[in-house]
C-alpha cells in the first residue's frame, strides 16, 4: 500500500498506517551511511513526551547502519528512583532536584553554571542510576541489545574528560559559521562521537506540546542535566544556545531531521487528566502517525510547527535565528503544507 506523502521544497511529510511504514518513506542516500548517529528525545518520564521505544524501533528498521544513540543526562527524566532527586543545600536550605525546576532554582542556576557541585556530591552517580532504570523500564536497553546500538551518554563524555579537541571543533565551525556565543560550546564535543565525523546524524525529534522539533530537539546534548543558563534570564540565550549546538553537529556531520507523532504525543488541556513535572495539564494522543524528514531542519521545523498551530516565536523565535545560519524557510512551503495536509494533526 502506498503512503499518502506531500513534498514542500526538502522536507516531506507523510501519514503512516502504522510505525513500520516508515521504512517507505526514509529514501535518502545520506540514510545509507556506514555509520548513523541517532539523537531521539528522552526528555522525562512525564506520559507521552519521551520517543517511544516503537517508533525508535520502526527507525532501526528502516537503516542498514551501524547505529550509535546518543543523548545527555535530564533531570526531569530522573527523579524516578528517588522521588524529588536528591537533595542539597543552598544558602542553609535543604533543596532538591526539583527545587531546579522552578522560579527561585531556575534563577539560583543563572549564577551557579557550573556543575562540579553536582558531580562531586554523589548526584552523578544518582542521576545515572536513574538513566540506567528509564533505558531498562522503557525496553530500550532490549532495544539496544537487539539492534546492537551503542549508547553514548554526551553528560558522561564530557564530564569524564572525554571530549574532542576544542580548537578542533571551533575550527570546524568557524569555517562554515558565525563563531559561537560562547566558546564553552566547543568543549561539549564526545571524542566518540568527534571520530564518527563525516557520518549521518539523525535528530529523530518528537512533537511536543510546545515548539520543540529538530533543531532544539539537538538543544537536549548540552551536557548540563538542567539547562536553565542556556535559557538564559527570560529565555534570552535560549535562541542562540540552540542554533550554535545545531551549528556544532551541523560542522561534523550530515544532519538529518526526522519529527514524529507515530505512538503517543502530549496535547495541552486544561481538562486533562496528566500534570507535567512542570505543572502543565494536559492529555496524550495516540497514533496520529504523522511524520516530517528531510536535510532542511528549519524548514522541516516551521512547516511542522505551523500545522500543529504551536507559536514559531517561541524560545526566542530560534527557527527564524536558525534561518540567518542555515537558510530560512520558505513561507509560501507554509501555506501549501497547510491547504494539502492541515488537518492531519488534528486531536
Amino acid at each position: 500500500m502506498t503512503v499518502l506523502s506531500h513534498r514542500f521544497g526538502e522536507t516531506t511529510v507523510a501519514k503512516l498506517s502504522d510505525p513500520s511504514e516508515l521504512k517507505k518513506v526514509l529514501v535518502d542516500p545520506w540514510l545509507e551511511a556506514e555509520t548513523i548517529v541517532i539523537k531521539p528525545n528522552f526528555v522525562s518520564t512525564d506520559p507521552g513526551y519521551a520517543t517511544d521505544p516503537e517508533a525508535l524501533r520502526a527507525l532501526l528498521e528502516a537503516l542498514d547502519s551501524r547505529v550509535v544513540v546518543t543523548e545527555a543526562h535530564m533531570v526531569p527524566r530522573s527523579m524516578s528512583l528517588m522521588e524529588g532527586g536528591m537533595s542539597f543545600t543552598v544558602e542553609g536550605k535543604e533543596v532538591n532536584w526539583m527545587w531546579l525546576m522552578g522560579g527561585e532554582g531556575w534563577k539560583w542556576q543563572m549564577d551557579n553554571p557550573d556543575w562540579g557541585w553536582f558531580r562531586e556530591g554523589g548526584h552523578w552517580e544518582q542521576i545515572r542510576r536513574e538513566e540506567e532504570a528509564f533505558l531498562d523500564e522503557r525496553g530500550f536497553t532490549d532495544l539496544f541489545d537487539e539492534f546492537g546500538v551503542e549508547y553514548v551518554n554526551v553528560t558522561d563524555e564530557v564530564w569524564s574528560g572525554r571530549i574532542a579537541d576544542p580548537a578542533y571543533v571551533k575550527g570546524a565551525v568557524e569555517s562554515r559559521f558565525s563563531p559561537a556565543f560562547t566558546e564553552r560550546l566547543y568543549a561539549m564535543m564526545p571524542k566518540r562521537l568527534y571520530d564518527l565525523r563525516g557520518s549521518t546524524f539523525i535528530s529523530f525529534a518528537k512533537m511536543q506540546n510546545y515548539a520543540s522539533f529538530t533543531l532544539k530537539n539537538v538543544f537536549g546534548l548540552i551536557p548540563d542535566p538542567v539547562r536553565g543558563w542556556w535559557h538564559g534570564p527570560g529565555d534570552s540565550r535560549i535562541a542562540s544556545s540552540i542554533v550554535d549546538i545545531n551549528k556544532v553537529y551541523s560542522s561534523l556531520f550530515d544532519v538529518y531531521g526526522v519529527c514524529e507523532t507515530l505512538c503517543t504525543n502530549p496535547v495541552k488541556d486544561p481538562e486533562g487528566e496528566i500534570v507535567n513535572v512542570l505543572g502543565t495539564r494536559y492529555r496524550v494522543v495516540e497514533g496520529l502517525g504523522v511524520v516530517a524528514f528531510g536535510r532542511d531542519l528549519v524548514s522541516l521545523d516551521a512547516i511542522f510547527c505551523d500545522l500543529a498551530g504551536l507559536d514559531v516565536k517561541q524560545f526566542g523565535g530560534y527557527i527564524d535565528v536558525a534561518g540567518e545560519e542555515f537558510g530560512g524557510y520558505d513561507r509560501a512551503a507554509l501555506e501549501e503544507s497547510k491547504m494539502k495536509i492541515g488537518g492531519w494533526l488534528s486531536h
